[in-house]
């Protein structure tokens, strides 16, 4: 894109010693990615933050000057010189994702590595004679990324009825329905879509730490991972060292169980999210609620991929003192139930 004037502040390092250097501007700025004459345009910058599919901290390559930018900071540099619209399809369509470019310049290197050793692998596999390949599962083939649309980020929306039809019910732990997330798990890039709306979700709450219940609970770090904020573990009593631990709690099958965090793990004033699999009764949920009011932070949602209704957890945790509690599928989509060898029997312990 062209500059307007023939002195700038470097925007990359004022420092002589960094190592991160821009290359020089063209005289008088403008050339192949000229998109206007300076002072044409004025206004700020604009792009839809609420497409799902934004993702603030990605990467793009501006081709002026080779270096890679957030879309917060090429916006920044470029405002007043270029219309919203201008900034945004430069963004969009001209600037070049860092991954696709460090992929290309990958591919370039080794194929000059292999060109003095004979033909490459892909040279090779193309000489082969074709055969019959063996059926292999949908999710297994490389794909883009699911984009979600808002509808997807909504509780039994769209997305939560596709995952609903992968997680089966057994007979478990003298319980009719036990619901397995492990059917989930075996399609990772519908797994990666429901972290995704999950931090969607939480990215505008303004959480500072996310809390997640030994075991299946953990399954849910990548939400953290996404939002750039801490990971707390939530365990058992007695599995952690320097901690503190919550006052006994009924569990959802039987018995009696506490739990346990490490000491500065929570401090006051943060916004905790709790994260589960699943609630039922709301008994465990009740025991993290309790344990981060008397660290004097607040529980901002208590969030789970399944609410089962019937059993009234969410009414629970409201009284023990979450400000919301939320659930991306209830149990009236979770309508799949599972194919038992002759043999089965229920061995659930608890």
């Amino acid at each position: 894109m062209a500059r307007g004037s023939t002195t700038r502040k470097e925007r990359h390092s004022g420092d002589p010693k960094s190592s991160i250097k821009a290359p020089a501007k063209k005289a008088g700025g403008g050339g192949k990615y000229t998109m206007g004459k300076v002072g044409d345009e004025d206004g700020g910058t604009f792009i839809d933050r609420g497409d799902p599919n934004f993702v603030p901290e990605e990467k793009r390559i501006d081709p002026e000057d080779g270096s890679a930018y957030t879309y917060d900071q090429l916006a920044a540099f470029y405002k007043g010189k270029f219309s919203k619209q201008a900034i945004a399809e430069y963004w969009e369509y001209t600037c070049t994702p860092t991954k696709r470019a460090k992929a290309k310049a990958k591919a370039k290197v080794k194929a000059k590595d292999q060109s003095s050793f004979g033909p490459t692998v892909a040279e090779s596999v193309k000489a082969q004679p074709k055969t019959k390949g063996k059926w292999v599962p949908k999710d297994s083939v490389k794909s883009p990324p699911k984009r979600l649309t808002p509808e997807d980020l909504e509780g039994n929306g769209p997305l939560a009825k596709e995952v609903a039809a992968v997680i089966p019910y057994f007979p478990y732990k003298k319980l009719d329905k036990f619901y397995d997330i492990q059917g989930l798990m075996k399609y990772p890039k519908l797994f990666d879509a429901v972290c995704t709306a999950m931090a969607k979700r939480y990215r505008k709450m303004g959480v500072t730490k996310i809390a997640a219940f030994e075991a299946r609970g953990f399954l849910f770090a990548t939400v953290s991972i996404k939002l750039g904020v801490p990971f707390v573990l939530l365990r058992k009593d007695g599995k952690l060292p320097n901690s503190m631990s919550s006052a006994p709690y009924t569990k959802e099958y039987e018995g009696v169980e506490s739990i346990c965090i490490q000491n500065g793990a929570i401090v006051e004033g943060d916004k905790v999210l709790l994260i589960d699999d699943l609630i039922a009764t709301g008994g465990t949920l009740c025991a993290g609620i309790e344990l981060v009011k008397a660290l004097k932070a607040e529980v901002i949602e208590c969030g789970c991929l399944i609410q089962l209704k019937e059993l009234n957890g969410a009414e629970k945790c409201l009284k023990a003192g979450a400000k919301s509690v939320w659930g991306f599928i209830t149990d009236d989509l979770l309508t799949t139930k599972a194919e038992l060898p002759s043999d089965y029997k229920d061995d659930g312990k608890p």
